[in-house]
């Protein structure tokens, strides 16, 4: 029975990231038969439980080199694990699991990573020396490629996928969950859904302000905003700043949904607004024509991938040119709906090449 251990953001109540994990772990379980995946957790009871797999602690050394020990390869991702614009942290962790089982002779591959961006010495010095010791790579971008390069990774082979979540089938999820929880905050299907989900970045104010006016203008003509928080608590108090800073009251998520629950939730809505990646990914997937905000370059890169539009980087946004672009998706809604359709279906296929690539490695080990 092949074994692999699978290191990335899990058991933090991210929902990007725990979808992720999800598709990986479904892609992977058709295409190599009786694996057995181990996954390295922050809240290891609890990711057992959902995924049904083995877990254990993220930082306790003696078990992860155990597991390590006994697998066939190191799944390394995914998401945006090696950059080093929230501080070191995440390069030293996801890096050090790598020499971990590179010092233990297992082979490495890096799964629809989003790379960079990788700003400090020691972070490039990082990149350079351990990256280039990997079996492996997809990223889920060609810019994700592209910083490899620059930063002096060239021994291992780099594959164009993209991101894992979309290999998620959508058909998967009970309709019947979006609803119940409308039901939960007394919302009566009388007025269109528009889902809005932002994040904290950077202690900055301004975007919140401009958020919240774009909201109520929306809502002045006839739609009805839900604040869809993706990362619990991480997003909680910013998204219920902007709502004490509408006048017109929105409905809000208050409390703790997985994944899933927040897909069939999107279900109901007609068009995003999003800040973080995986929500306008779940938009995508679900064909909602979407505007994003830029706080990195993933989101531009996505959403270039997505052919939908920016409202603007974060940094910058106005009021103006967030509401242009909403009401630009509102009135070419049908259109940017078919064009979803056909972007989705050619980077789902393009998701599913990490999983072919995983099974062949195995086949070799």
């Amino acid at each position: 029975m092949p074994k692999v251990v699978i290191s990335g953001y899990i058991g933090f109540k991210n929902n990007g990231d725990e979808a992720m994990l999800y598709a990986i772990l479904k892609v992977l379980g058709r295409r190599i038969p009786g694996l057995e995946p181990v996954v390295l957790s922050r809240d290891p009871q609890e990711t057992g439980r959902f995924f049904g797999v083995r877990a254990v602690p993220r930082h306790d050394l003696v078990r992860i080199c155990r597991e390590l020990s006994r697998a066939d390869l190191l799944i390394s991702g995914s998401g945006g694990l090696l950059q080093d614009v929230t501080g070191p942290n995440s390069i030293l962790y996801y890096l050090g699991v790598v020499i971990l089982a590179r010092l233990l002779g297992k082979p490495v591959f890096f799964y629809g990573q989003g790379i960079g961006p990788v700003e400090t010495i020691l972070g490039k010095s990082l990149m350079r020396l351990v990256v280039n010791r990997v079996s492996a790579i997809t990223v889920r971008d060609s810019e994700s490629g592209d910083e490899l390069k620059s930063l002096g990774v060239s021994r291992p082979p780099v594959y164009v996928a993209a991101d894992p979540a979309l290999g998620l089938d959508v058909d998967d999820v009970d309709p019947a969950l979006g609803g119940g929880i409308l039901a939960e905050l007394g919302v009566a299907p009388d007025k269109p859904l528009l889902g809005v989900s932002v994040r904290p970045w950077k202690n900055l104010q301004e975007y919140k302000r401009v958020v919240a006016r774009v909201c109520d203008r929306l809502s002045e003509e006839g739609w009805r905003i839900i604040l869809l928080p993706m990362h619990y608590p991480g997003d909680m108090e910013v998204s219920r700043q902007i709502s004490a800073m509408m006048k017109n009251s929105p409905v809000m998520v208050e409390r703790e949904i997985n994944f899933k629950e927040m897909l069939s939730l999107m279900m109901r809505v007609k068009a995003i607004i999003g800040m973080r990646l995986h929500f306008l990914i779940f938009g995508a997937l679900l064909n909602i024509p979407m505007v994003g905000i830029s706080y990195d370059p993933k989101v531009d890169r996505f959403l270039n991938l997505a052919r939908m539009p920016s409202g603007g980087d974060i940094s910058s946004l106005n009021f103006d040119q967030l509401l242009t672009r909403v009401h630009h998706v509102l009135e070419h809604h049908d259109e940017l709906r078919e064009r979803l359709a056909g972007r989705v279906s050619v980077l789902r296929k393009e998701a599913l090449k990490s999983a072919d690539l995983v099974a062949d490695m195995l086949k070799k080990v």
